[in-house]
């Protein structure tokens, strides 16, 4: 079932601010997946709150990608909300032509793919017999040759007059099911009937079937920032926090197009990039060289080594099954903790029959980790869990701050929250009153993630601190907000700007030269 997003959980209300302008300080994560799915809609995004959700939409488990194991392991590791946006290259509609008077009536349905089963019927029940109405039933299966009904559509009192108020034309696109695939016949299609009496009515089968298509490539998977599709289908949604692009089933990698897209897409949405581990990773020393070959870096992207396997064998994955959806899901369980920490030192383990498929020693964590790569690590006690706390970065960061996840994830966290729930300053009338509630507003976030262990800092004034900027001009309104952070040492801020102008908002570091004359 579809869903919407909201925020889980919002702090108390306080009387020096609107309720309704509260920053929740804990929102639930939403991980986006993105691949090739049996079935469901092409290029939107899809939220839902349990694998069986996605199963009733995306179908189930199947030979052609790993997302539908990406999402399962989400759930199964404590995530709560998935958005996930199916791609397909050239995948084919299937086919239902049914006979309109020597004519055909040409449906096509509305979702590729080979698993997408329909057939129709259409009878002329409950019309007068000078009308030229008809009613179509249309049914998906469950799959080929059987008789399982999943979803039914019935339109009633259907009309090929363009100008009569149930044209079929008009009526098809409320369908989730068809779509018209042609020119409309000059006549009403004919009815389906049986061939003796007392027989049940039969339906018409597919004249032709979908196709599930080829192998993805980046152009699939990144789509088109116009158009809406592929990565950029998730610029519906009010936030994305976790983006997986899980392995392609065929063992081919992803292109540095689609790391590089998705990176910086993760950028402008203050997002987090799981990247999983190439096939090509098959060993700690590939890893590394695979790392330094590539050229892979960015704060806003992570990584693990190696991938996962069953207790029990490795089936039919030899090279391993990509873990990228069970991070996500120990990700999002540890995001909603009562105190902020590493998700590595939360203390979770990977669900009972997931190891790691291949042993790494302490030494080579260290190297792993000094190239901005988490480790699997398998417990002795504890089943396996994730260990290291880095970002992508690895060894190129500057500061030691832009390597740990953690950190980055708290900004991340921050700025997407107040882009999005300070706007409403952009619509209100400049006073002394609307100033003292925008920065009680921004504090009462900040104080509460202080409280919760997020920031550094013994008393508030060491943890953070917030300012107000803005500059009117003409009819043009330009309202900057300036925080500063305090992620590392208490009183040592990393300083941002939150800036909200009619046609957008964004959130970016501070200049260097600010900075500076604000430290002086």
């Amino acid at each position: 079932m579809a869903i919407e997003i909201s925020d889980f959980t919002a702090p108390d209300p306080a009387t020096s601010i609107d309720a309704t302008r509260l920053i929740p300080s804990r929102p639930e994560t939403v991980a986006a997946f993105i691949g090739r799915a049996s079935r469901g809609p092409l290029n939107s995004p899809i939220v839902v709150s349990s694998f069986e959700d996605y199963r009733r939409t995306f179908g189930s488990h199947g030979p052609l990608s790993f997302l539908s194991v990406a999402v399962q392991q989400y759930f199964q590791h404590g995530g709560r909300l998935a958005a996930i946006v199916r791609v397909a290259n050239n995948a084919v509609r299937a086919r239902l032509d049914l006979p309109a008077g020597g004519q055909v009536l040409r449906l096509h349905a509305r979702e590729p793919g080979r698993q997408t089963v329909l057939r129709a019927s259409v009878d002329y029940d409950g019309v007068a017999a000078k009308e030229e109405r008809f009613n179509i039933v249309v049914q998906r299966l469950a799959r080929s040759a059987s008789q399982l009904v999943e979803d039914q559509e019935l339109f009633r009192g259907l009309s090929m007059n363009a100008s009569d108020d149930r044209f079929l034309v008009d009526a098809l696109r409320s369908s989730e099911l068809v779509q018209l695939g042609g020119p409309l016949p000059d006549h009403r299609p004919d009815a389906t009937r049986a061939e003796h009496p007392g027989q049940p009515l039969p339906y018409v089968e597919m004249s032709c079937k979908g196709d599930d298509g080829e192998e993805l490539t980046d152009y699939d998977i990144v789509g088109s920032n116009d158009e809406r599709t592929g990565l950029f289908a998730l610029d519906d949604l009010p936030r994305v926090d976790l983006i997986n692009i899980p392995l392609l089933a065929s063992g081919h990698d992803h292109g540095m197009t689609t790391f590089l897209a998705a990176e910086r897409y993760c950028a402008r949405r203050h997002a987090t990039l799981i990247w999983d581990p190439p096939w090509s990773w098959g060993s700690v020393s590939s890893a590394l060289l695979g790392i330094r070959n590539a050229g892979l870096a960015s704060q806003d992207a992570m990584s693990y080594f190696p991938r996962l396997c069953h207790a029990v064998g490795t089936g039919f994955h030899p090279l391993g099954i990509p873990a990228g959806g069970a991070v996500a899901g120990l990700l999002a369980a540890n995001d909603r903790a009562e105190r902020w920490q590493a998700a590595d030192n939360a203390g979770a383990a990977l669900r009972a029959g997931l190891v790691p498929q291949l042993v790494v020693d302490e030494r080579e964590r260290r190297l792993l980790r000094r190239s901005g790569v988490n480790t699997l690590a398998a417990r002795a006690q504890n089943g396996a869990a994730l260990v290291g706390n880095v970002s992508l970065i690895g060894a190129s960061a500057v500061f030691r701050i832009s390597q740990r996840l953690d950190r980055r994830r708290l900004v991340n966290h921050i700025l997407k929250s107040l882009e999005r729930h300070t706007r409403w300053a952009l619509r209100a009338q400049w006073s002394r009153a609307f100033e003292h509630e925008l920065l009680t507003q921004v504090r009462s976030f900040l104080q509460e993630l202080f409280e919760r262990g997020a920031l550094c800092g013994k008393r508030l004034e060491q943890a953070y601190f917030a300012k107000l900027q803005a500059a009117v001009q003409g009819e043009e309104r330009e309202i900057v907000l300036r925080i500063g952070l305090a992620l590392e040492r208490s009183g040592e801020f990393q300083v941002y700007d939150v800036i909200h102008r009619a046609d957008c908002s964004v959130a970016q570091p501070a200049p260097p030269r600010e900075v500076a004359q604000l430290a002086s």
